[in-house]
């Protein structure tokens, strides 16, 4: 009997594992994604994605899973044949997830297999053996929970660490936080700052440029609303050493708590807020506002990349009113130029022949069939087994769909000037984006326009 190669089929590997079962267990996502593939390439799978959950829980709703929801939406793409994973409990350990997700991979034909156990889901004493499986697992995470916030509530009595994520300007020695000499004065310093000035960038900037520490604006706001730097962890006031006075603390946190408030009510439209990007580095632009005697309220678009952490060489902010300008002068032009572009794309992938999945496979099978009968060789097997795998491996996705351009030229020729200078801010905001994908500005500030 000659030997049996397997073909190809697309396997997604699904990695999960919570911060509880790290705690308890110490279980490695390389150690997963070792395992997985490794049987895959014994038994002939192609990886067509690698999903890692990691920090999440299998009884919260898989919802909660991005990597998971990532790979459903694979699965409904059919981009998916099969799904892997080491251990059931890796998958579910919540029965009603676990029915709900398997009707949507029985409508896509998509089967799921354990490295390391084995299930049978096409008989009824399998699906019993799976609902039992299923029901201890959760009933044990559960009795795993408890026992684990246990121990964790117990350490923060006794004012020890429960993880090896360390605040900056602290340091582990003998299970306890004890201060950094080197790096707590250069926090408190950041803390003070913040204190007297109250701005979030301005902070991020003194850093940089007093101790060359590169902190992004959110990750201060983060660290500023850490209890852990006045000495507290939940229930315990005295978990750790101060290193921010505790009235320091309290007062940053209404500080924090007026900025947000004074933000959410300034009611400011920028009119191309999400669609601005950095050519260079592909970072979103924000806005951002500034006020003169002369011409009122000005706003613009700039590159934090750029600007406050001095990472892309686009330095120059775009005033809005300039841009407004530009698409109203150019709108028709970039519509013309994507159709263009467009219809010369798309004649090149008509000319360019279809891919029938169908047949490739029927031949496969019909290879298989040639081999074991010993009509061909082995050597000819494989040559024929890779190309008909390299021709599956290109397989098109679904045609992308073009832009309306006559339900925009009809826009355009119907007295679309006098009629965005009726709409209000918000008006034109919800126009434009309607209309544009994304705006990417280079160095130049020259805008280079996508149409949805």
């Amino acid at each position: 009997m000659p030997e049996i190669i397997n073909l190809a089929r697309r396997a997604a590997l699904y990695i999960r594992v919570s911060t509880e079962e790290q705690a308890k267990h110490g279980y490695s996502l390389e150690a997963q994604e070792k395992k997985l593939k490794a049987y895959s390439k014994e038994h002939g799978y192609k990886v067509a994605g690698i999903y890692i959950d990691e920090g999440k829980s299998a009884r919260k709703a898989y919802t909660k899973r991005p990597e998971f929801m990532r790979m459903m939406d694979d699965v409904k793409a059919d981009k998916i044949d099969v799904i892997l994973f080491i251990k059931l409990d890796r998958w579910f350990r919540n029965i009603y997830d676990y029915y709900k997700i398997q009707e949507i991979l029985d409508a896509h034909g998509v089967q799921w297999k354990t490295t390391e156990e084995h299930y049978d889901t096409e008989t009824t004493n399998g699906r019993l053996h799976i609902n039992i499986r299923l029901s201890v697992a959760q009933d044990e995470c559960d009795r795993d929970s408890d026992r684990i916030k246990f121990v964790v509530n117990r350490k923060i009595e006794r004012g020890e660490v429960v993880s090896g994520r360390v605040p900056k300007g602290f340091r582990i020695e003998n299970k306890h936080l004890v201060l950094d000499p080197e790096m707590a004065p250069k926090m408190l310093d950041m803390f003070e700052y913040y204190d007297t000035h109250e701005n979030l960038n301005g902070t991020s900037s003194y850093m940089r440029e007093t101790y060359g520490i590169s902190i992004h604006p959110n990750d201060i706001k983060q660290m500023l609303r850490n209890e852990k730097y006045k000495g507290k962890c939940r229930d315990n006031e005295n978990w750790c050493p101060q290193l921010v006075p505790p009235e320091m603390w309290d007062r940053i946190q209404i500080k924090l708590g007026k900025r947000s408030v004074r933000n959410n009510q300034t009611g400011r439209i920028y009119l191309f807020s999400g669609l601005v990007r950095c050519a260079e580095c592909g970072g979103l632009m924000t806005g951002v506002h500034a006020s003169s005697s002369s011409y009122g309220e000005n706003l613009y678009y700039r590159d934090k990349n750029a600007t406050v952490l001095k990472r892309c060489v686009h330095t120059k902010m775009m005033p809005e009113r300039k841009l407004e300008a530009w698409l109203l002068a150019n709108l028709e032009g970039q519509i013309s130029e994507t159709e263009r572009a467009w219809k010369i794309e798309h004649q090149q992938k008509k000319r360019k022949p279809k891919l029938d999945r169908a047949a490739v496979l029927r031949k496969l099978d019909r290879l298989k069939d040639l081999y074991l009968d010993d009509l061909i060789t082995k050597e000819q097997y494989r040559a024929d087994l890779e190309k008909y795998q390299a021709q599956l491996a290109q397989e098109d996705g679904p045609e992308e769909r073009p832009p309306d351009f006559s339900a925009l030229r009809s826009i355009l020729d119907s007295g679309f000037n006098q009629m965005y200078q009726a709409l209000d801010r918000k008006g034109r905001q919800d126009f434009w984006r309607g209309v544009i994908k994304t705006i990417n500005i280079d160095a130049d500030n020259i805008p280079h326009l996508i149409l949805k």
